[in-house]
């Protein structure tokens, strides 16, 4: 079990999450949630009425809600912000899983939004398969390495389409080490695309993007 991805790493990602006012729960109750990644009913309860910590957390987020929102990142049962990264990493993929959020491209941003700051630990979040269609991300090690390209991509069409863009990113970063061809195809189209947007704006629905040769 490796411990690559830091605290603040792990911290920056639960800022993230809370500023964009995401439920990491999705459309579950967290106890459903969180029995995605642990037994919940093989964790000792912190309230002595309940066996386990299924009761407990029922009781303090369902019941009476008397628990902070964050509570289960600092919760020292599930050390999310101490232990391995296999589990925070899964804790991270089950937040963008179709079970959980349904809209594909609130779980792309999500994504995305881990990936900026998993990448300075070497880890990203990519589609592993799919169901009904929708994607189902896993987490991997990709190594300490920078992608100045896809930045610029990032940073130049930060205006347009957010689903399509981070779509765009995420299969950019996810293929640039392990099938080069499908990044450079996937760039082009990203700036056909987002071209014929702006020159439509602009009014010239006829324009072609033909300076791009090096792509």
């Amino acid at each position: 079990m490796s411990q690559r991805i830091t605290v603040i790493t792990r911290r920056d990602i639960i800022d993230a999450i809370f500023e964009s006012e995401t439920l990491y729960y999705g459309r579950l109750e967290e106890t459903e949630f969180l029995s995605r990644v642990w037994e919940l009913d093989s964790i000792p309860s912190t309230d002595n009425r309940f066996p386990n910590a299924t009761g407990d957390i029922w009781q303090h987020t369902v019941n009476n809600n008397d628990w902070d929102m964050d509570w289960v990142f600092h919760d020292p049962r599930f050390e999310l912000m101490t232990g391995d990264d296999e589990t925070f990493l899964r804790f991270l993929c089950e937040t963008v899983h179709p079970v959980v959020r349904s809209d594909t491209t609130e779980c792309a941003a999500l994504s995305q939004l881990y990936n900026q700051y998993l990448r300075a630990d070497g880890y990203q979040l990519s589609e592993r398969t799919r169901i009904s269609g929708k994607p189902v991300y896993s987490g991997r090690f990709i190594g300490n390495h920078t992608t100045p390209g896809i930045d610029s991509v990032r940073e130049t069409f930060s205006g347009a389409d957010i689903g399509y863009i981070t779509q765009q990113i995420t299969r950019m970063e996810s293929a640039v080490n392990q099938d080069p061809e499908l990044a450079i195809g996937t760039a082009k189209e990203l700036v056909e695309t987002c071209c014929k947007s702006y020159s439509t704006k602009e009014g010239n629905p006829g324009l072609e993007p033909t300076t791009y040769p090096n792509l």
